[in-house]
């Protein structure tokens, strides 16, 4: 005998590049509870104060997955994370992760010297 399956509703694809894009511009903002409307807005608030580049070396391994929360929070409260130490640990951590990138890379090297190069040029 010949089982018949029920018709299932194909969703349409969504990558994760573009739910992203998608919640951080606010365009075709999907139905949220309102149980949910605040941690969605929390997470909004974080991402527009971080430049999206940082955002994707952080989800990419910058950071460990269980510390990437701590160094959002970290970040957007500028300054005043430096004045906590758990904040600021991850702040240094980033900083000599940055810095070690820069000075093992030739070509990230150069260009960064010429920018600084070009910067200085046109504050003078």
């Amino acid at each position: 005998m010949r089982r018949i399956e029920p018709k299932r509703e194909l969703k349409d694809y969504e990558s994760q590049g573009s739910a992203i894009r998608r919640i951080i511009s606010k365009e075709n903002e999907p139905e949220i509870k309102v149980e949910d409307e605040e941690v969605e807005e929390n997470i909004n608030i974080l991402e527009e104060k971080i430049p999206s580049k940082l955002m994707t070396l952080l989800r990419m391994g910058l950071v460990e997955k269980g510390e990437l929360e701590t160094m959002k929070r970290a970040l957007k409260s500028g300054e005043d994370a430096l004045t906590q130490p758990v904040l600021r640990k991850h702040i240094y951590e980033l900083f000599n992760k940055l810095v070690d990138a820069v000075s093992d890379d030739q070509q990230i090297y150069v260009r960064m010297r010429k920018r600084l190069q070009t910067d200085n040029k046109e504050e003078e």
